[in-house]
């Protein structure tokens, strides 16, 4: 009886060893699938393209040929995949028509110089002895760059006196009134050392001028705001490794947008709060906690950006194998952004943009919800799936804000763009010497930048 009192004890104990020896291998399972994702995240960072287009690598005629239907919903239900692999590979190609290249002219608006050719005297001259007359011109442009002209220019005040000598009666035109009084350069010499510095990134230095409006940002009820790190040497208080941002606001009644940048250290949800004081409307963005006590007022309401929870299923839908949640939901934002392609192509209003939304988008973004609802309890809260779904959850109100008012943009893309310019000039001038630099270039990029929006060239 003590024998098999030995057996059974020593059956539990190995029992138990197993349980922990299976719960080992599943937390080493869960290690090795993170460790493995971060490194084909780190692959893709470093040889992998750079546009945000998802190429699925189970359909890659798809990329090359991709029909803008809409798949229908059974695509979520796993029994009916390879029926919709059969429908993504129906497509229809328009026959190729070869076309001849033609000349594309220059821009109308340029200025043109018309320099005559002649014939040469000999050749003006028949075989039969007449003299030939002119008939026509064989017209040819060429496009011709005339470097910058510099040159000085002498002012001479006018100095009046009275002739019988009075005293006191000696007069000088007043001087001319210039953005810097003692600045030794006009002011079209600012204009351009501006402009080669920050949009056409040239190394030039030493450039200050003052420049901030914001009136119609704040009084129209539809804006846009991101920021991007700026590194400041000098700044009191803060070493120079601390991080600083660079922010950019987007809006302004249609016709009369504008873009500005303004630098800040530290304090963002200060920072936010009260800039943005005054403002009502809608404000597109992302998902960070500098906006918590701007949202918490009722007056602005967040849009929240689809681009970015759908770069957090694309980066694990690139990295799996097989069919997995993450293309599930790539599917769905495939989906969406179809319908958004339309809207610009056939340039829809924005109340048809609307209609079309609650017709084709709306839906879309319903199964969307219950397919996070249904599988966000099955993954682990901690995997990037799980991390995905619950940023997709956490912000979903400001997720859909789009479906509502057909102005609002379904991401904040348009920002990220007017970000992405900083971001280049940055690699040029990489740092700012003083707080003041700093402000001084952020007013710099927003004369810049909404000169362009409203001018385009």
């Amino acid at each position: 009886m003590a024998t098999d009192d030995t057996l059974q004890c020593q059956v539990e104990q190995l029992t138990c060893e197993l349980k922990l020896s299976l719960q080992w291998c599943e937390q080493f399972e869960k290690a090795y699938n993170q460790l493995l994702f971060q490194f084909k995240q780190l692959q893709c960072s470093l040889f992998g393209r750079r546009s945000e287009r998802y190429e699925d690598p189970d359909d890659p005629q798809g990329l090359l040929f991709e029909s803008t239907e809409v798949r229908d919903e059974s695509s979520l239900e796993g029994n009916d995949a390879d029926s919709d692999k059969d429908q993504d590979d129906v497509v229809s190609i328009a026959a190729h028509k070869r076309h001849k290249k033609t000349k594309k002219p220059f821009a109308e608006h340029l200025p043109r110089k018309e320099v005559v050719i002649p014939v040469s005297e000999s050749d003006k001259t028949c075989a039969c002895g007449c003299q030939k007359k002119l008939v026509d011109y064989e017209r040819h442009e060429r496009l011709n760059y005339i470097p910058p002209v510099y040159e000085v220019i002498v002012e001479l005040r006018e100095k009046v006196a009275c002739p019988k000598g009075c005293a006191g009666q000696i007069l000088i035109a007043p001087k001319p009134k210039h953005i810097l009084p003692k600045g030794k350069f006009t002011e079209s010499v600012l204009a351009h050392l501006i402009v080669s510095k920050l949009d056409d990134r040239q190394p030039i230095y030493h450039l200050e001028n003052q420049f901030e409006t914001r009136a119609g940002f704040i009084d129209y009820d539809i804006g846009a705001l991101d920021a991007t790190p700026l590194q400041v040497l000098n700044e009191p208080g803060r070493p120079a490794s601390r991080k600083s941002y660079a922010y950019c606001f987007r809006g302004g009644p249609p016709g009369k947008e504008a873009i500005l940048y303004e630098y800040n250290a530290a304090d963002h949800k200060d920072f936010v709060n009260d800039w943005c004081v005054g403002f009502k409307g809608t404000l597109h963005c992302d998902a960070d906690p500098f906006f918590e006590f701007l949202f918490e007022q009722t007056a602005v309401n967040p849009n929240h950006c689809n681009a970015h929870s759908r770069r957090k299923f694309e980066a694990i839908a690139r990295a799996a194998q097989g069919d997995g949640l993450a293309k599930q939901a790539m599917h769905l934002y495939k989906k969406l952004y179809q319908v958004e392609r339309r809207a610009k192509d056939n340039h829809l209003s924005s109340k048809q943009r609307h209609e079309l939304r609650q017709q084709e988008s709306n839906p879309i973004m319903t199964v969307f919800k219950y397919w996070l609802d249904e599988y966000h309890p099955q993954v682990l809260p901690k995997s990037p799936p799980g991390k995905a779904m619950n940023y997709c959850l956490k912000y979903w109100n400001g997720l859909c804000a789009f479906l509502n008012d057909g102005r609002l943009e379904i991401d904040n893309n348009l920002t990220e763009q007017e970000i992405k310019p900083f971001v280049m000039a940055r690699k040029n001038f990489l740092f700012a010497s003083s707080v003041n630099g700093a402000r001084a270039l952020c007013l710099h990029f927003s004369l810049i930048r909404t000169a362009t929006l409203e001018y385009p060239a």
